[in-house]
């Protein structure tokens, strides 16, 4: 309900930011909807999600407001302006250093569910701490999802490393790796699910 108040509030605005001829006036309002809409995307989008977690790993002690304060902290400590700070870190640092995380999640997803699984699920079983349930794997953790996901983001490491500045002189191999991040750590997991010997020979590990 909160989400079209503040897209009206943030185009209202952007609206007068845009026309408006004060040098200083229309800095007071940049600076005003930058803050606005930092604030309502963060809220709306970046803190539900880890908020909620954060409640579901606790729920005695996590409410969504204790959830969302050490979700701001380390939002802060992540420095993001560092990234803005210009279109080569944000697009090539953030985005691509971003998607090597979560392509392979993906991957794994889409070749659990269409390839292995037929798209077919035992609904019960997703919201079951059963140790005899489908999906409780091998003490709770899937250990060749685990493995799948490491083999995606791996290659990806080096390049990215380099991208930070952390090393130097990479070989050109994995600066091409982490250009395509998304593609390699997206489409590798899969791969190494249809070859793993984990996958193929232990039936505990069979299914995801």
């Amino acid at each position: 309900m909160g989400l079209p108040v503040f897209m009206g509030a943030f185009t209202f605005v952007s609206v007068a930011v845009t026309s408006s001829t004060g040098v200083i006036f229309g800095h007071i309002l940049g600076i005003f909807g930058i803050i606005l809409a930092t604030v309502t995307t963060n809220v709306a989008a970046n803190v539900m999600a880890p908020a909620n977690a954060l409640v579901n790993l606790s729920p005695s002690y996590f409410t969504f407001n204790r959830g969302a304060l050490p979700t701001a902290v380390i939002g802060i400590f992540f420095q993001p302006w560092r990234l803005l700070s210009s279109s080569e870190s944000f697009v090539y640092t953030w985005l691509v250093g971003y998607s090597a995380v979560m392509g392979p999640i993906g991957g794994v997803m889409v070749a659990d569910y269409h390839f292995i699984r037929k798209r077919e699920l035992i609904v019960e079983d997703l919201y079951s701490s059963s140790l005899t349930g489908a999906y409780y794997y091998s003490g709770g953790f899937n250990l060749a999802a685990v493995a799948a996901l490491v083999v995606g983001i791996l290659p990806v490491i080096p390049g990215f490393l380099e991208k930070v500045e952390i090393l130097s002189n990479v070989p050109k191999m994995f600066r091409v790796i982490y250009g395509n991040a998304w593609f390699i750590s997206t489409f590798s997991p899969d791969f190494s699910i249809g070859v793993s010997p984990i996958c193929l020979n232990d039936q505990k590990f069979k299914p995801f």
